[in-house]
């Protein structure tokens, strides 16, 4: 069984210092009009090669671009649309944070544009580099809709601007892409809404892998629905849903899970033995199962945490995981 240590997705967009605060300082001024897009890159560009080294050097298989380029999960994918323009603010579930919502004034299509973005943060890594985005029904369930289709046909429209996106990714060499569908688990009744988009997303996939993951809330309920759906990997949040590890171990699935097993929204480091005791157990169960790998990383994206303590969490990811596979030697 192999112990995939992975970031899960968004990184720290500062530090501390002014050198740390330039990415910040960038953004404002972009939004003035002070910076031209072609700046704003530059900074992007520059901040993101070290992040990937950071993961790197945190002892990470996995990394990402840490999605520090964008405003916030929701609003840079959906806005590079036709039908599609940004709009108010909305709360991220129950953080303190906040996106901005996309207003859908005709029938969205396109795709998210991430591609490129991709090839250029590739350039930076010698690891994997997972592309993250967000889930045709998250997208759907933070869209203003103002008349225009339904919860339904919007994501279905989305799914498709999804498949076109996981097409161009794997056409610049991405092999992983993360879809984030936090809002199936506030909304679990809609599973069937969410498989069908991931159905339509997923089709034409090729060669890249597509991981499910939710976060914020228990998936526990619906766990035999995640079961079903159409990817090659499902992650999980242990922290809200920490007895979803026993259902893992009772009903394993046919593919890997990625274990949210460290509180990505808590400063203080997890402690291993425990940790690593969960990480076991699943690894036990998933490999009778013919299961290869297991991904652990943390709960959520590592953006709420200060920057060196996001480093630190992926330090115990290391830590955890050596302890995982001494045991299961």
């Amino acid at each position: 069984m192999r112990i995939v240590k992975a970031n899960h997705s968004s990184y720290p967009r500062v530090a501390e210092g002014p050198k740390g605060q330039r990415l910040r300082r960038a953004y404002a001024k972009r939004e003035t009009g002070d910076l031209d897009d072609a700046g704003y890159k530059e900074v992007v560009d520059t901040y993101v090669a070290e992040i990937v080294k950071e993961q790197e050097d945190a002892g990470c298989d996995v990394v990402t671009d840490g999605i520090v380029g964008w405003y916030d999960l929701i609003n840079r994918p959906s806005t590079r649309l036709d039908g599609v323009k940004s709009a108010g603010i909305v709360r991220w579930f129950d953080t303190n944070t906040y996106v901005r919502q996309p207003e859908i004034v005709s029938h969205p299509s396109g795709s998210f544009e991430l591609a490129p973005e991709y090839a250029d943060a590739a350039k930076n890594a010698t690891k994997q580099l997972k592309a993250v985005m967000p889930g045709p029904y998250t997208l759907a369930r933070h869209s203003i809709l103002t008349g225009n289709g339904d919860l339904t046909s919007l994501a279905a429209a989305y799914a498709d601007a999804t498949a076109a996106e996981i097409a161009a990714l794997g056409k610049v060499g991405c092999t992983l892409v993360q879809i984030e569908e936090p809002s199936l688990l506030k909304f679990p009744g809609d599973a069937d809404v969410v498989r069908n988009a991931l159905i339509r997303a997923t089709k034409d996939r090729g060669d890249v892998k597509v991981s499910l993951v939710t976060y914020f809330g228990d998936a526990m309920p619906i766990y035999g629905e995640f079961l079903k759906m159409p990817v090659d990997m499902l992650g999980f949040d242990l922290t809200y849903g920490p007895k979803v590890a026993d259902l893992i171990v009772s009903q394993p699935p046919d593919v890997p899970v990625q274990l949210g097993a460290l509180d990505g929204r808590n400063t203080k480091l997890d402690d291993v033995e425990q940790v690593a005791s969960v990480v076991g157990r699943v690894a036990e169960a998933l490999n009778a199962k013919g299961v290869s790998e297991i991904h652990l990383t943390s709960s959520c994206g590592l953006e709420f945490l200060p920057r060196d303590r996001a480093k630190r969490k992926l330090e115990r990811i290391s830590e955890i995981a050596d302890v995982v596979s001494g045991v299961n030697a």
